[in-house]
């Protein structure tokens, strides 16, 4: 089954890729184009050699007001997951009052003996709260009097591969997997919150290789193998996922997109986040707010074999070329799983879809000016997986957390929000909507009040569940929020954000909390941040 699946992702790469042909770039020097300049001219314009090893980092700090509080006291250091569900958020009738911090170090090493063939980088993280704990050890925790807390976490450990004048690089090692062509390593993170699948799939770490391609200026392509997770390593007990995406650009104002994934699962639910387990049968499903499957009888071991298959546009990205702007993505996920126990019934075939699309208006001189609408669907059913068949949007929030952080919406509750430390929860955490499917959309508006210095927003998101609970509505939430972002010089943002939102009757349903007896009030949140992103 490997090396067919291997063949067949090969060969679709290679179909795409042969279609166009790279082109000869010409090198020319400065000292050609400009002879009539002075020495101490072209020393003034040239650029100096970046350093063999170099540093960046970001800072966050975020001060929170809000209703929203986890009720269970193991789960106050770190909250991921679906609002008022398994990660026990409610809404309380008095206000929580928190400072959280996070420090993420990059360090890049480019060995010059090398000559840029190879790069290594590592990123970091260390998350706490604000007076949390010290002298400790544990992730998300910190931050108490006299500090001495062990909580650094690893991100990314991995090496580049780049052959000087190549139109391609291998990455090798623990490295970002994003649902895009693009290497992460070389493009900012809003890039892919715009393009490919917007983070909505996959957008996290793996390890794994990727080998990432340009073999024509107008395209840019991504083959990569990710292990998701490793069980026994002499067991075909893991799970892992192949991927092939291109992006290619037919007219200067459009760029279309394709991938072709495959995932194949024969963990049997071994693995996974502490006590949550992972996998389309575990508690993790649900705690993030994707499918969840039970079958009959006690046994929830199962194997899969899942493909997932998609286009996406984007035209006048950035608005080169005039004021509107337009993206969309359709995917759809299919495969079969197979129960392991043959009491727990027969086969499961997977069949699901995700449709997004947005339109943007720029009306001013900036980027920052514009306004924005975006519309999003997923297919769902009431039961998923009981007649045989899921119908559902399986997303990487299946086997990790966080792992799909769809969030170029804006909103802050309704669904994701990424300007988060330690507590990061939404109402809809996952566009599968627990496999109910979602109906849903957003509208913002932007102003630089002050040109590339102080800018404003203004949005409102509304989500639907295309089905419903017993008891329970169909209506999820209606949302309002607004930013303030003010640069207080270059890459240094002090920020005031502030969301309500009127829930709907869709917690009605017992089912749609983790505390049948309890009925959610209207969620609220204000926030201060101050980002730096160091140099």
């Amino acid at each position: 089954m490997k090396n067919i699946t291997l063949s067949i992702f090969t060969g679709l790469f290679l179909l795409s890729v042969g279609l166009f042909l790279p082109l000869q770039a010409q090198q020319i020097e400065a000292e050609d184009l400009r002879p009539e300049q002075s020495e101490e001219d072209r020393k003034r314009l040239t650029d100096p050699l970046p350093g063999e090893f170099q540093f960046i980092g970001y800072s966050f700090t975020r001060t929170t007001l809000t209703n929203v509080t986890p009720v269970n006291d193991v789960l106050q250091g770190q909250v991921i997951g679906r609002l008022f569900g398994r990660n026990s958020t409610e809404t309380v009738d008095r206000a929580a009052f928190y400072t959280e911090q996070r420090f993420v170090p990059l360090f890049v090493y480019r060995p010059s003996i090398l000559d840029g063939y190879a790069t290594f980088r590592g990123l970091f993280k260390i998350d706490y709260t604000w007076g949390d704990q010290a002298y400790g050890v544990g992730n998300n925790r910190g931050g108490a009097i006299s500090g001495g807390q062990i909580n650094l976490q690893t991100l990314m450990a991995n090496v580049d591969i780049r052959p000087p004048d190549s139109w391609w690089n291998v990455v090798v090692g623990l490295q970002r997997i994003f649902d895009s062509p693009y290497d992460p390593n070389t493009n900012s993170l809003e890039l892919f919150q715009r393009t490919g699948y917007k983070l909505s799939f996959w957008g996290t770490q793996a390890v794994g290789v990727s080998w990432f391609a340009r073999p024509h200026q107008a395209v840019h392509a991504r083959l990569g193998f990710f292990q998701l997770w490793e069980n026994q390593i002499s067991r075909d007990d893991d799970v892992f996922v192949l991927m092939a995406d291109m992006v290619t650009r037919p007219h200067p104002r459009l760029e279309l997109g394709f991938n072709a994934w495959y995932l194949r699962d024969t963990a049997k639910g071994a693995g996974g986040i502490t006590v949550l387990g992972q996998g389309l049968t575990s508690q993790l499903s649900e705690y993030n707010g994707a499918p969840r499957l039970r079958f009959d009888g006690t046994n929830q071991r199962y194997e899969a074999d899942l493909f997932w298959f998609g286009t996406n546009l984007n035209y006048n990205r950035n608005f080169v070329n005039g004021p509107l702007a337009f993206d969309a993505f359709a995917i759809a996920n299919a495969g079969n799983i197979r129960p392991v126990d043959e009491a727990a019934g027969g086969d499961i075939s997977v069949l699901g879809a995700s449709f997004n699309a947005s339109a943007s208006y720029r009306y001013g001189m900036t980027n920052n000016d514009r306004v924005w609408v975006e519309g999003l669907f997923t297919t769902g059913e009431q039961n998923p997986g009981s007649d045989g068949s899921l119908n559902s949007v399986l997303t990487g929030n299946v086997w990790g957390s966080p792992v799909g952080i769809y969030s170029a919406h804006r909103a802050l509750l309704l669904f994701p929000d990424p300007q988060v430390v330690n507590r990061y929860y939404s109402m809809v955490h996952d566009i599968s909507n627990m496999g109910l499917g979602v109906t849903g959309g957003s509208l913002n508006v932007m102003r630089d009040l002050i040109p590339h210095r102080f800018s404003a927003k203004a949005g409102a998101a509304v989500a639907y569940s295309n089905y419903t609970l017993p008891g329970g509505g169909n209506h999820v939430g209606t949302e309002v929020n607004g930013e303030l972002k003010y640069n207080l010089q270059v890459f240094l943002t002090l920020g005031l954000s502030a969301a309500y939102v009127w829930t709907g009757d869709f917690y009605d349903a017992p089912r749609a909390t983790s505390n049948p007896e309890f009925m959610p009030s209207n969620p609220w949140v204000a926030f201060l941040t101050l980002s730096w992103l160091m140099f």
